[in-house]
């Protein structure tokens, strides 16, 4: 894992076949398109909407777990399948410990530098 200990590059390139121009682009594609998503969810999980909470996170969860932000991917998982349940209240409950461990990651890919 890299110093923050949020991702975990040696797994993302394991998944890309060492391809580090490819990393850097996928590093990209997710700090622009995660935050959204995130808010997506929020909003999912706010009005009880548990199909598409559920899509939500097992979306972000996949994506994180490319990257190798293995904490965010379990919390984004816990989500998912508390939404596949019905069971909303766990599933907010969830968001909270999911929300600090995306902010961790994005915290960690500034840092990161661009590499």
């Amino acid at each position: 894992m890299n110093g923050h200990e949020q991702f975990d590059r040696r797994k993302a390139l394991q998944w890309l076949e060492g391809d580090e121009k490819m990393f850097v682009r996928l590093k990209a594609i997710f700090i622009r398109n995660i935050p959204p998503q995130v808010d997506q969810l929020k909003a999912f999980l706010d009005t009880g909407d548990n199909g598409s909470a559920e899509k939500a996170a097992h979306t972000i969860m996949g994506s994180s777990a490319m990257l190798g932000a293995t904490v965010m991917s379990d919390e984004a998982g816990k989500i998912e399948r508390c939404a596949i349940k019905g069971d909303m209240d766990s599933a907010r409950l969830h968001f909270t410990k999911f929300f600090g461990a995306y902010e961790k990651v994005m915290e960690a890919l500034a840092v990161d530098g661009g590499n």
